[in-house]
């Protein structure tokens, strides 16, 4: 009998997999995925299956239904309103640090930056994906508002993969970098009006390669 501790690193691997291939459009939109189904082609039992399409339907990724799960994948909308979410709260906390400069984890978000330039010097598009969720989620972190920080959280592991799908398509992503050190030094030199129009123009940017990205997955 695998340990709790196990079944629950089970139900996080999968989980993981089977986000990442709805977002890639590798299990399409309407397909049924069926507990037993699931947990024969993983060869685990059907608990952490189970627990992985229960988080996948909070995320809006599948949906329950009498047979199983039927997933929904992202659509149009449904990214412009995550996207929407996030400009609202990294707005928020770039208030914060102009408020209470402090606050910043400076520290996360210089590493952050540097991983991001190592990253993009190797050509590592998933290292790149992470190092850039890494920075926003420490700008996040900075506004000390634990409610918001903790919906962030539930909201990371879809950026993941969604960052992933559109650096792998981006040819060059030197302007992505340079938006991120340019938010960086504005926050530092405390120009809060430079970090939101900065902040909202990375994040359309980012926002408009995923739209693009979602319609060729169809």
């Amino acid at each position: 009998m695998a340990s709790p501790l196990r079944v629950r690193l089970l139900g996080e691997q999968i989980v993981d997999d089977l986000r990442a291939q709805v977002i890639h459009g590798e299990i399409l939109k309407g397909e049924r995925l069926v507990e037993t189904e699931v947990a024969q082609r993983y060869d685990v039992s059907r608990g952490p299956v189970r627990d992985a399409l229960s988080l996948l339907a909070n995320e809006g990724l599948v949906e329950k239904g009498r047979q199983g799960y039927v997933v929904r994948g992202l659509s149009e909308k449904d990214v412009r309103d995550i996207y929407e979410v996030r400009t609202a709260f990294e707005e928020i906390s770039a208030s914060h640090i102009a408020e209470d400069p402090g606050s910043a984890e400076w520290r996360g978000m210089e590493l952050a930056v540097a991983d991001m330039k190592n990253a993009l010097e190797s050509g590592d598009t998933n290292r790149y994906a992470q190092a850039d969720l890494a920075f926003h989620d420490e700008l996040i972190k900075s506004s000390r508002n634990l409610r918001m920080i903790g919906f962030w959280a539930t909201l990371m592991p879809t950026f993941s993969v969604m960052l992933q799908v559109t650096n792998a398509q981006d040819v060059d992503l030197t302007p992505s970098f340079d938006d991120h050190v340019a938010i960086l030094d504005s926050l530092k030199a405390g120009k809060s009006v430079d970090v939101e129009t900065l902040i909202n123009r990375h994040l359309d940017g980012s926002l408009n390669r995923m739209v693009r990205a979602i319609a060729q997955i169809g």
